[in-house]
């Protein structure tokens, strides 16, 4: 009974030292499609551990296949942002009749939302101020490794 308690009490103090709130299963996931013009066209991936990937297709000065490590601080503000914009009631899609515009797919995979969503035009602020918190990590240029310099072939 002594070691089943001195067990207990290690996993607790264990899991508390974690300073990642979200497990490796939980996942953002931000891709943008090309245009007509020069927009960027790349993948990026989050895990609740802090794990980023990034390919890089077209017009962005990562080209291929990136990873890093994101600070605990990072990774758990924006999963924390996506959680309290409350991501699961926006629409799936978000289009109109125009042409030429990218389009941005974002996905949140929190173990209870698992959600993603077309922006193509017209989308509200509060996602577009997501994407862009996204963004930004994804196109940062400092702390990428990359794992090759050929997509795809």
């Amino acid at each position: 009974m002594k070691k089943i308690f001195y067990l207990l009490v290690f996993a607790v103090l264990f899991a508390a030292c974690d300073p990642y709130h979200y497990g490796e299963t939980t996942f953002i996931e931000l891709k943008k499609d090309p245009c007509f013009g020069v927009c960027p066209v790349y993948s990026f991936k989050l895990d609740g551990k802090g794990n980023a990937s990034f390919t890089g297709t077209r017009n962005v000065p990562k080209q291929g296949n990136w990873t890093r490590k994101l600070a605990p601080e990072a990774t758990n503000s924006l999963f924390k942002a996506f959680e309290q914009s409350n991501f699961a009631q926006f629409q799936d899609e978000y289009t109109a009749q125009v042409t030429d515009l990218p389009t941005t797919w974002v996905t949140f995979n929190n173990g209870i939302i698992n959600k993603t969503i077309k922006d193509y035009y017209g989308s509200p602020e509060a996602l577009k101020n997501l994407e862009k918190m996204v963004e930004t990590i994804a196109e940062e240029d400092t702390g990428w490794i990359q794992t090759n310099e050929n997509p795809g072939n």
